[in-house]
């Protein structure tokens, strides 16, 4: 004796597709952070890191900050953002507090805008 309609259960096989998918685009980003190697770049001296966060925070000019600290003998990413505020121990870049003795190189940062053509 056959049914009229064979019942198939599709909808927890799709969860655990949304599930993999997911899981799997959060490894593939991980695993990316992990083996990208940053760049050393060239230790400036006082004067220099001064006049160019002078300049950006006069003109509102947005930077990137390379620190002193290594994780697992890489650098750490460039702390980009316009500078919010300075007190004597240290600058605001975006949303980070960075001493000054931290500060490695400093440079102005240029983006790309979408509308920009190459």
């Amino acid at each position: 004796m056959s049914t009229l309609h064979d019942y198939v259960d599709r909808k927890r096989l799709k969860w655990m597709g949304f599930y993999l998918s997911e899981h799997t685009a959060q490894m593939d980003r991980s695993f990316q952070e992990e083996h990208t190697i940053i760049k050393e770049k060239s230790t400036m001296n006082n004067q220099a890191i001064t006049e160019i966060m002078e300049e950006a925070l006069l003109k509102e000019k947005m930077i990137a900050v390379q620190t002193n600290e290594l994780v697992d003998h890489s650098y750490r990413p460039d702390i980009v953002g316009k500078i919010r505020g300075y007190n004597e121990q240290g600058i605001f870049v975006g949303e980070a507090f960075i001493a000054y003795e931290a500060i490695k190189h400093v440079e102005f940062y240029h983006y790309h805008k979408w509308s920009e053509i190459d």
